[in-house]
């Protein structure tokens, strides 16, 4: 299964990997962040609440935006 989260104040291939980090933390969760998108794709075997995934994002400096 796949969630897309918007990810706002991302402004380098720093910040990409960093937020990239912050969702691949998550257990069960693999994350591919887009700088360019300025969204993460997220795939996960056991869902995971959209508040942790949305936590770990402004955890790592970033302001998450609308999950789907």
């Amino acid at each position: 299964m796949t969630k897309t989260m918007k990810i706002s104040g991302m402004m380098c291939m720093h910040c990409r990997k960093a937020a990239e980090k912050a969702l691949n933390a998550i257990e069960g969760i693999r994350a591919e962040v887009s700088l360019e998108k300025a969204e993460a794709v997220i795939t996960y075997e056991k869902d995971v609440p959209d508040e942790v995934l949305a936590a770990a994002i402004r955890e790592a400096g970033f302001e998450p935006g609308e999950i789907r």
